[in-house]
């Protein structure tokens, strides 16, 4: 991964030139859809394209986590910076394999909403190069449909468990 970003956290959302906030409700509790969330569960993967984890802290333990996101299509170091679970997991980018980024933070929470689901949120802050400014509206398109597609395929996941 060639692009180093710049560290980030939770107050990037207040200042960030982009962002995503997507939210899927799904029939489970808020501990199993967070873990199952973070820890890509499932075979076959349910977010298209994931190839799996490099570790390079100790696999599986999520609080201060580092780990490589290896897809087919791209490569991201994240590292976890706050973590409670079954609640909320803060995580910049510090390493990536597409230059569409000069720092960017993801925040993933879970809460019972009143009918007794589960609703995942997930918010993704940026700030993109300069040079690909004029690129950002289709790569967000791309993006927003790929993190949507994704979304649904952990609910049919979840739903079969």
């Amino acid at each position: 991964m060639v692009f180093r970003l710049k560290p980030a956290d939770a107050s990037l959302f207040d200042r960030a030139s982009n962002a995503f906030d997507l939210h899927h409700d799904y029939d489970a509790p808020p501990d199993v859809v967070h873990r199952s969330f973070l820890g890509f569960v499932g075979d076959p993967p349910w977010s298209p394209g994931f190839r799996g984890v490099d570790w390079w802290t100790p696999a599986g333990e999520l609080d201060g986590a580092v780990m490589d996101e290896l897809y087919a299509f791209m490569a991201m170091r994240v590292r976890v910076i706050e973590h409670v679970p079954g609640e909320r997991s803060v995580a910049y980018v510090d390493r990536w394999s597409l230059p569409l980024a000069t720092r960017m933070v993801q925040i993933v929470e879970t809460y019972v909403l009143p009918n007794g689901r589960t609703r995942l949120r997930y918010r993704i802050a940026y700030d993109p190069p300069a040079v690909f400014r004029p690129l950002v509206a289709p790569v967000e398109f791309l993006f927003a449909q790929w993190f949507r597609i994704s979304l649904e395929g952990l609910g049919r996941l979840l739903a079969t468990r």
